[in-house]
C-alpha cells in the first residue's frame, strides 16, 4: 500500500516545523490561499508564501544585489560554510558510476546514496558542503521542454549541497535548528536580505524510499534554498524512523548567482559571454523591458504541471500585448539562444566526465541535446561557430571544474562527429518524412516517438523537414514529458518481467567465499546449509566462483563419499551462493561434502579476465582518457570488452592497443588483490575504480596491476600479468553508437588462433603458388583483374538493356502520369536490376517492373526514376505476395520474388492494377 503526500502531511504538525529561529524572532505561521501550503513570515499581514506563482512571478528581476557571478557564488558559499564548521569536499563526477539506478548525478545527496545513507560507510566528512554539478537529462529528462522558456530551467546546474549526518555513532552533525540558523545567517549577512523579506514554506520531501519535512526559503518571488530533513523510511506500507537522519540542503547555486545579479534570465547570469556571442553573431538584440516582462511572466510556466503548454504560452503572449505568432517571431530566437547555450554547457560537462552521445540510456539524452542545438540553429537560421560555442562553455566551466578543459579535444571530436551524423540522419530523414507526408500519415505522439526512437529524427527535425514542403506540423510542447512517462512505463514492465524469472529462496543464507583467499586453490570441504528443489545446494563455504562481474561461473564436482555430482552453474543472491547440479540429488542439510573446481577452466577464465583489465587501460592509453569500460564478458574460451568510444577503431590503433597490452604481459607486473572499505577505496583511487559498473557492499575487492590499472572487480584474477601468456585482439566492432566491442583471446586460445591464421596464410599461398610474403601483392593483382572483367560484363549488360528498352523494342505504357515498363524477361537478379534501372532513366516519371523465372523461382525487380515520388518498395512487396514470397528495398530500387513460377502471368496483370491504386 502506497502512502500519499497528503497522508504524510498529516504526520507533521506546526511544532515539527517551528524551529528555534522562528520562536526567537517571532515568525508567524500562515496558510497561503493560492497553493494551500503553510508558511512562516515576520510580516503579520503577508498573504502568500512567496513562491513564484503565488507572488505573480519573479520580483527580483532588474534589481542588482551583491552581483556574484557563477564562480564567485561557489567561493562565497564555500567560504561561509567552512567558516561555520563544515568541510568542503570535491564534487563527484556527473556520470554516476557508483549508482545502479541512474545514469547521471541528479542531486548532491546522490553522492552519498545508498552507502552513506544506509550506514554502510561513513561520510567523507561531517558536516560537509559540496558544489555538485547535476544533470537533468535522466529521470528529469522532461526539463528539456522548459529550457529557454521559463527563464530559470537548466539541464545542468550546481546544487551546492549542505549535509550533516546524524546517528548514534555519528554525533558531529546537526539537525533542524542549527540548519535554519545557518540558512538565515547566509541569506541576511551574505546576500543582504532583510529578515522580513524571507519566508519559509512547509512541505514534505520524499524520494528513494525516504521522506521527511522540508522548509523552502523564498525571497522576491523565487526559491533560494530547500532545507530537507530526511528522517523516515517507507517499509511494507508503513513508516519507520531512520537510524541515520540526514540534513539534505540544496542551495540552487546558479539561481543564487542570478538572484544577486537581477538579470532578465538565469542564462545571462551564469554564461553571459555565450549569450552575448550568439546575439552578436546574429545581430539580434531584444528590447530589455519586453524581455524583463516576458521573463517575469514566463516564470509562472512549468510544463510538467500544465495540461497544455501552448495554451499557457498563448495566454502569456496576450499579457505581453501580442499574438502567439508575434511572440515566437520576436522572442523565439532568444529562447533558442538560451537553450543552445544551456545544452552546450551540459554536453561539455558530461563528455568531460566520460559520457558519450549515443542511442541508448543517458547517452541517448545527450544526443538529443546536441541535435536540438543544430535543429534550433537551423530552425531560427542562426549563424555561429559550434566550435566557438563549446570553447566558451569549456572555458566557463573550467574555472571551478578544471577537469573540463583537460578534455577539450575529446569534446570537440565527439561534437564534430555528432554534427556529421546529424547531417546524415537529416538526409535519410527527409526521404522518410516525404514518404509519410505522401501517405498522409498523422504525426501524432506515437508517430513522433517512432521516428525519434527508431530513426533518430527528433520533433524539431520533423517540423523543419515538413516546412521544406510548406506543411506545418504541430509538435506537442510537452513532448519530452510524455516521452519520459513512456520510457518509465517501459522500464517498469521490463523490471516486472525480469523479477518473474528469478529463482526464489525462502531465506538468505551466508556462504563464505573462499575464491578470493587463493585463486589457485581448487579443492575444499564444506557443509550443506540448504537443498533447494533437489538441485540447488547452499554451502557453508565454497571455492566455486558464481557468475558476476561479467565473469562466467566455475564448474566442477561436489562429492559425498562415493556420490559425485556435477556442478553446472553457480549463482549468487545476496550473501547466498547457490550451486546448481546437473541432476537432482538426495543430499540433505547438514551433509559434509568435498568440492573440486575444474582448475584448467578456472585458469583459462582468469587469463581472459586479467587480459580485459590490461586491454582496457591500453585502449585508454592509445585512444584517449574518455575510454571507460561499458561492459565485459569473460569465459574460458574468449573475452569481450565493450568500451566507450565515439567511432570505429582503425586497424592501426587496434594493433597499438594489442602491442601495448602485450608489453604489460611481457613485463610480468605483479597484481595485488585486497579488500578495502568503499570510502577508503574511493578516496585513494577515485571513481575510476568503477570501470565494471556498480559494485555493491561496504567492502570492495580492489584489483591493482602494478603502475597500470586499479579497479573494483568481483572476479578471479591472476597474480602476475606474465601468467596471461599472450593477448590477441581478434577484432573490433561498433555494437551501438558510443560503444565499441573488442574481441580478446588470452593464453592457449590466443596461440591457437595465431596458428590457425598461419595455416590459412600457408594454404592460400599454396593455392596461388606464391611465397606467403608476396601473397598480398598477388591477391591485389588478381582482384584488379577481376574488377576489370566485372566492369566489362556490366558494360555489356548495360548495352543489352539499352537495346531491349529502346523505343523500337519495348514500349512503355501510360498509367495516369507515369511511364510504366512491365515485362517478363530472363536473367538473374543483378541483371534485372541493371535493366530496370536503365528503363526508368528514359523518362523522368518512369517506373519499371521486371519478372523472370530463375532457378525455379520468381525473381522480381522494380525501379523508379530518382526524381519520382513513388513507393516502388510497396509495389514489389505486393507482387511478391502473389508469388508466395516477400520483397523489400530502399530508395529507387526494390527486389523480391517467390516460389510460385505459375503466378508470373497474374503478376504481370496485377502490376498495372496495383499501380493504379497506388497513384
Amino acid at each position: 500500500m502506497s502512502i500519499s503526500k497528503e497522508q504524510l502531511k498529516k504526520r507533521f504538525k506546526k511544532e515539527d516545523y517551528q524551529v528555534r529561529l522562528f520562536k526567537e524572532m517571532g515568525f508567524t505561521r500562515k496558510l497561503c490561499p493560492i497553493c494551500n501550503h503553510n508558511f512562516w513570515t515576520l510580516i503579520p499581514d503577508k498573504e502568500t508564501c512567496g513562491d513564484t506563482r503565488c507572488s505573480g512571478g519573479y520580483q527580483f528581476l532588474g534589481k542588482k544585489g551583491k552581483n556574484l557571478n557563477f564562480d564567485e557564488t561557489i567561493r562565497n558559499l564555500t567560504d561561509f560554510f567552512v567558516k561555520h564548521g563544515h568541510t568542503a569536499i570535491k564534487d563527484y563526477p556527473v556520470v554516476s558510476r557508483w549508482r545502479a539506478d541512474m545514469d547521471f548525478t541528479i542531486a548532491s545527496i546522490a553522492d552519498f546514496q545508498p552507502w552513506v545513507i544506509e550506514g554502510i560507510i561513513d561520510p567523507p566528512a561531517n558536516p560537509l558542503v559540496v558544489p555538485q554539478m547535476c544533470i537533468r537529462t535522466g529521470g528529469e529528462f522532461s526539463d528539456i521542454d522548459n529550457i529557454g522558456k521559463t527563464a530559470r530551467h537548466l539541464t545542468s546546474f550546481v546544487m551546492f549541497g549542505q549535509h550533516a549526518f546524524n546517528s548514534e555513532r555519528l554525533t558531529e552533525g546537526y539537525w533542524m535548528d542549527r540548519c535554519i540558523d545557518l540558512n538565515f545567517l547566509y541569506l541576511t549577512e551574505e546576500l543582504g536580505l532583510k529578515p522580513e523579506e524571507i519566508t519559509y514554506a512547509e512541505g514534505i520531501w520524499s524520494g528513494g524510499g525516504n521522506f521527511g519535512p522540508n522548509l523552502e526559503a523564498f525571497a522576491f518571488g523565487t526559491e533560494l534554498v530547500n532545507n530537507v530533513f530526511i528522517a523516515y523510511a517507507f517499509e511494507n506500507g508503513s513508516v519507520r524512523k531512520l537510524d541515520m537522519q540526514v540534513i539534505d540542503v540544496g542551495w540552487g547555486l546558479d539561481r543564487i548567482s542570478w538572484f544577486t545579479q537581477g538579470t532578465p534570465t538565469i542564462y545571462e547570469a551564469i554564461f553571459p559571454n555565450v549569450v552575448n556571442y550568439l546575439q552578436n553573431e546574429n545581430g539580434y538584440k531584444v528590447d530589455q523591458n519586453l524581455l524583463l516582462k516576458y521573463s517575469k511572466l514566463s516564470g509562472l510556466l512549468a510544463v510538467e504541471e500544465v495540461k497544455d503548454l501552448k495554451e499557457e504560452r498563448i495566454e502569456l503572449a496576450k499579457n505581453l500585448g501580442m499574438t502567439y505568432e508575434e511572440m515566437l517571431a520576436i522572442l523565439g530566437p532568444q529562447e533558442a539562444i538560451y537553450a543552445i547555450g544551456d545544452h552546450a554547457r551540459t554536453l561539455s560537462m558530461t563528455i568531460a566526465d566520460g559520457a558519450i552521445p549515443s542511442n541508448v540510456g543517458g547517452g541517448y539524452n545527450l544526443r538529443v541535446l546536441l541535435r536540438r542545438i543544430i535543429a534550433l540553429k537551423e530552425l531560427y537560421k542562426l549563424e555561429f561557430s559550434i566550435d566557438k560555442l563549446f570553447d566558451l562553455q569549456i572555458d566557463n566551466l573550467s574555472v571551478s571544474f578544471p577537469r573540463v578543459k583537460e578534455h577539450r579535444n575529446d569534446i570537440h571530436k565527439i561534437v564534430d562527429l555528432e554534427v556529421k551524423r546529424y547531417g546524415e540522419t537529416k538526409k535519410s530523414g527527409r526521404k522518410l518524412i516525404n514518404q509519410l507526408l505522401q501517405k498522409k500519415t498523422e504525426f501524432n505522439f506515437k508517430t513522433l516517438v517512432d521516428l525519434y526512437q527508431n530513426n533518430g529524427i527528433n520533433p524539431l527535425m520533423v517540423k523543419e523537414l515538413a516546412n521544406e514542403r510548406e506543411i506545418e506540423i504541430d509538435v506537442p510542447a510537452d513532448f519530452y514529458i510524455k516521452l519520459e512517462e513512456y520510457f518509465t512505463e517501459q522500464k517498469k514492465q521490463l523490471k516486472e518481467s525480469e523479477q518473474k524469472d528469478e529463482l526464489n529462496i525462502d531465506k538468505e543464507y551466508h556462504t563464505e567465499p573462499l575464491y578470493y583467499s587463493d585463486v589457485y586453490e581448487y579443492e575444499f570441504e564444506s557443509k550443506i546449509l540448504a537443498v533447494i528443489e533437489k538441485q540447488y545446494l547452499v554451502l557453508e563455504k565454497t571455492l566455486f566462483y558464481p557468475t558476476g562481474g561479467g565473469q562466467v561461473h566455475d564448474t566442477g564436482y561436489i562429492q559425498k563419499e562415493n556420490l559425485k555430482f556435477q556442478v553446472v552453474e553457480v549463482i549468487k543472491k545476496g550473501s547466498t551462493i547457490l550451486h546448481k547440479l546437473k541432476e537432482a540429488c538426495d543430499l540433505k542439510k547438514g551433509d559434509l561434502i568435498s568440492g573440486k573446481i575444474d582448475f584448467g577452466r578456472r585458469m583459462a577464465i582468469m587469463r581472459h579476465h586479467t587480459a580485459v583489465h590490461v586491454v582496457n587501460n591500453a585502449a585508454r592509453e592509445i585512444l584517449g582518457r574518455h575510454i571507460w569500460q561499458a561492459g565485459a564478458d569473460k569465459t574460458e574460451k574468449k573475452a569481450r570488452l565493450d568500451i566507450t568510444h565515439y567511432q570505429s577503431i582503425s586497424s592501426e590503433d587496434l594493433q597499438k592497443i594489442e602491442m601495448t597490452a602485450n608489453k604489460i604481459v611481457f613485463e610480468k607486473r605483479d597484481i595485488s588483490k585486497l579488500e578495502l572499505n568503499r570510502d577508503e577505496a574511493e578516496r585513494d583511487y577515485g571513481f575510476h575504480i568503477y570501470q565494471g559498473g556498480v559494485v555493491p557492499g561496504k567492502t570492495l575487492h580492489i584489483v591493482s596491476i602494478d603502475k597500470w590499472d586499479v579497479e573494483a572487480c568481483g572476479g578471479t584474477h591472476l597474480d602476475n600479468t606474465g601468467d596471461i601468456g599472450i593477448i590477441k585482439i581478434t577484432g573490433s566492432e561498433r555494437i551501438q553508437d558510443g560503444i565499441v566491442r573488442l574481441s580478446i583471446l588470452a593464453g592457449e586460445p590466443a596461440l591457437k588462433y595465431i596458428q590457425e591464421q598461419e595455416n590459412i596464410l600457408k594454404e592460400s599461398s599454396l593455392i596461388l603458388s606464391v611465397e606467403p610474403k608476396i601473397l598480398p601483392k598477388t591477391a591485389k593483382r588478381f582482384f584488379n583483374e577481376w574488377k576489370e572483367q566485372k566492369k566489362t560484363i556490366e558494360t555489356l549488360t548495360k548495352k543489352v538493356a539499352e537495346l531491349q528498352f529502346s523505343n523500337n523494342t519495348t514500349k512503355s505504357e501510360k498509367i495516369a502520369n507515369l511511364e510504366v515498363f512491365i515485362k517478363e524477361t530472363s536473367g538473374e537478379q543483378k541483371e534485372l536490376i541493371v535493366q530496370a534501372t536503365q528503363a526508368v532513366h528514359m523518362y523522368p516519371n518512369g517506373v519499371s517492373v521486371l519478372v523472370s523465372a530463375d532457378n525455379n523461382k520468381v525473381v522480381l525487380v522494380g525501379a523508379r526514376n530518382e526524381k519520382l515520388d513513388f513507393d516502388i518498395v510497396k509495389l514489389i512487396r505486393e507482387l511478391s505476395k502473389i508469388a508466395g514470397g516477400s520483397g523489400g528495398g530502399k530508395g529507387e530500387v526494390a527486389v523480391g520474388g517467390g516460389p510460385s513460377i505459375d503466378k508470373i502471368p497474374e503478376i504481370l496483370e496485377q502490376a498495372k492494377e496495383i499501380i493504379k491504386k497506388m497513384i
